[in-house]
């Protein structure tokens, strides 16, 4: 029984959870990497270590009656046996097995070979790992455990909380005893923390499903719920009325729009001359510290209704966004071509698009401003001069939603 690994220094393709302490204080944590309801998963911040689409470990450290333990959630869909190691090599590695033909998890590789239960070594260790909970049936199977942090036992690896971990895992595709494994690898200077850890792309992870960016750092941008870095194309600037609307070409078939105006309430535009026959809209605002994007559709001059409400997708994603006094500034992020009935399929060419917003509330009450112009959408740089983009602006008012 051999174990060959490929040494990882970090990984790259995992952004972990935000803290539950404060914001779900004594909630359940549930998730669908985590299928059942779990009444001790509550504190701390659950963080994620991902091998691969198989398999991956979460961890979360608690604090029971002044004794410290590490939970550990070992999600993994291999039919047969999935271990993690605490350490760099499999000799003298740390060990907890899971879905074996054993009923204890705590295990110690003495020499590489086939890992043995603690209570089974020559100096024998004691079964120090407590199954919590498992779901052997589901897939993705779940099997949480946890054990102290310094269990006292030199067949144990003391964890040490803001140090740096090695891990090992690995585990085999059909066979659950221990005589053989399919793969393995080393996942090196894992962080162990009471706290959220995101990767560098990702500076807020949405909880408690640790996969899941909700904001992007530096240059990356929120795609799906993960951060990537795409070309971004020259930035135009248009100025209609109140906002200040910029808007840059991504890649090859996303918009990013960015908004800036200085007051404390909302701002919108639609694509289209005006709101009869379909048009695909949207606005921004600030919900408290929160910025907010709402895809509308509207056939009429009365209030949009939101496109998951008329059978379409919320297609608009939030990069970014913030109010400084009442200076307002949101990003948004959407395909050019979202293939939904509800959605205006943006050609870069001139385009006629209407704008609206209320200068005095978040709510989405009636407008006190508006107009409509033509926007070119291209990847050059248009740069128009400071009246010619006052003079995009024309027959103010005309043809807007009456929101109430």
């Amino acid at each position: 029984f051999f174990f060959f690994f490929q040494a990882e220094d970090g990984i790259r393709d995992f952004c972990l959870s935000r803290g539950l302490g404060d914001v779900y204080k004594r909630q359940v944590l549930t998730s669908s990497a985590l299928p059942f309801t779990d009444q001790e998963a509550a504190g701390n911040a659950v963080n994620k270590i991902k091998w691969n689409d198989m398999f991956s470990l979460y961890y979360q450290i608690q604090v029971e009656s002044t004794v410290e333990y590490i939970h550990f959630w070992i999600v993994t869909k291999y039919a047969g046996w999935s271990g993690i190691g605490l350490g760099s090599a499999m000799a003298g590695s740390d060990m907890i097995i899971v879905n074996t033909d054993k009923t204890e998890y705590d295990y110690f590789n003495p020499v590489g070979g086939a890992p043995g239960l603690d209570t089974a070594q020559t100096e024998a260790g004691v079964s120090d790992v407590i199954l919590v909970k498992e779901d052997k049936v589901s897939s993705p199977k779940v099997f949480h455990l946890k054990r102290k942090t310094n269990t006292g036992d030199s067949k144990d690896k003391v964890i040490t909380v803001g140090q740096n971990q090695d891990f090992i895992f690995a585990s085999h595709n059909t066979s659950t005893t221990l005589s053989q494994h399919n793969s393995a690898k080393a996942i090196l200077a894992q962080p162990i923390s009471k706290t959220q850890i995101c990767d560098s792309s990702c500076s807020k992870c949405s909880g408690p499903e640790p996969d899941h960016c909700t904001a992007c750092s530096g240059e990356a941008l929120l795609i799906g719920t993960s951060c990537q870095t795409l070309t971004k194309h020259a930035l135009n600037t248009f100025t209609l009325d109140k906002i200040k609307l910029s808007y840059q070409i991504v890649g090859d078939d996303r918009i990013l729009l960015h908004f800036e105006y200085n007051y404390p309430g909302w701002a919108g535009i639609g694509f289209g001359k005006g709101m009869s026959g379909g048009v695909d809209m949207l606005r921004v605002y600030m919900d408290g510290t929160t910025p907010k994007v709402e895809d509308l559709w509207s056939t009429a001059t009365s209030r949009p209704a939101l496109d998951t409400a008329v059978s379409g997708k919320d297609d608009w994603t939030v990069q970014s966004g913030s109010r400084s006094s009442n200076l307002t500034k949101i990003s948004i992020l959407r395909k050019l071509n979202t293939e939904d009935a509800k959605d205006f399929l943006i050609t870069l060419t001139n385009l006629d698009v209407v704008f609206s917003g209320n200068t005095d509330s978040d709510a989405f009450n009636k407008h006190n401003f508006g107009g409509k112009t033509q926007i070119n959408f291209t990847k050059e740089n248009l740069n128009p001069p400071a009246d010619e983009k006052s003079a995009l602006i024309t027959n103010i008012c005309y043809a807007l939603p009456i929101i109430y």
